[in-house]
């Protein structure tokens, strides 16, 4: 597998494609590791396409919408204590401003390779996505190391703090808590490129994806500070979840010398 943030949700949504395709239209339950809450997706019974063609694109795109909420929540469990690797805070990862528009690039190009017939097995994919990644980042108008360290001196103070260290929450000080799949990049002050919208599909063919596959999230024993839901927490619930971490970092969040 390839190391950009884009590819976790990109490799999300080639393994749910493999499980989904086969399964179209049936009911069933995937339940995958934690993130504080057990994550779960429960897929309704009905009726798909006639049409072979039709059932692909329809488990390709459904798989692209899943794999997007998953990275949806992994934000929103960072924020709420879910640590990876254990004693090291992901705070200061959580929402931050590249993050989710990086998830849906890599969704997105995932999707891509699948309805052009280049992710027939592992090996293929990984190999089509080492091919489609520098073409997109070229398409994205990606800057050379020089120009990238310039923007990051220039938002010093904005968007992170020189002065703090990993694993410190407020290294990062810019966050971007929308958490739709229609999404434009957060630019900083005085950017002049336009910017390129990224999107993904809720209907295709007369289905309503989110009417076909649930997202849950069930309680555990361990949930840091993540509330418990009365069942268990859905895609409805993210975004209260999300405006709760906006409000909280709003108070703790430092004062900095730049436009404050």
């Amino acid at each position: 597998m390839i190391s950009p943030i884009f590819v976790i949700p990109a490799d999300y949504t080639y393994y749910l494609f493999s499980h989904i395709y086969p399964k179209l239209g049936q009911e069933w339950t995937l339940t995958l590791s934690d993130e504080l809450a057990q994550r779960k997706i429960h897929f309704n019974r009905f009726t798909p396409p006639s049409s072979d063609r039709q059932r692909y694109t329809l488990s390709a795109y459904l798989a692209a919408r899943l794999a997007y909420r998953l990275a949806v929540w992994h934000e929103i469990a960072q924020w709420y204590g879910y640590r990876s690797v254990a004693g090291f805070s992901e705070g200061i990862s959580a929402f931050s401003p590249e993050d989710l528009y990086s998830n849906l690039m890599g969704a997105r190009l995932s999707l891509t390779l699948i309805l052009n017939g280049d992710a027939t097995n592992l090996e293929h994919y990984n190999q089509s996505m080492q091919r489609i990644i520098p073409s997109a980042l070229d398409q994205l108008e990606a800057q050379p190391r020089q120009a990238t360290q310039q923007w990051f001196d220039l938002i010093d103070g904005q968007w992170w703090n020189s002065q703090e260290r990993v694993p410190d929450k407020f290294l990062v000080l810019k966050r971007d808590y929308h958490l739709a799949d229609k999404r434009y990049p957060v630019l900083p002050f005085g950017e002049t490129t336009p910017p390129h919208y990224l999107t993904l599909p809720d209907v295709y063919a007369g289905y309503s994806l989110k009417q076909l596959a649930e997202f849950q999230l069930w309680p555990t024993k361990q949930m840091a500070n993540l509330p418990v839901p009365k069942t268990y927490w859905k895609e409805a619930d993210f975004a209260d979840l999300a405006e709760k971490a906006r409000q909280i970092d709003q108070k703790t969040r430092p004062k900095t010398t730049k436009n404050d």
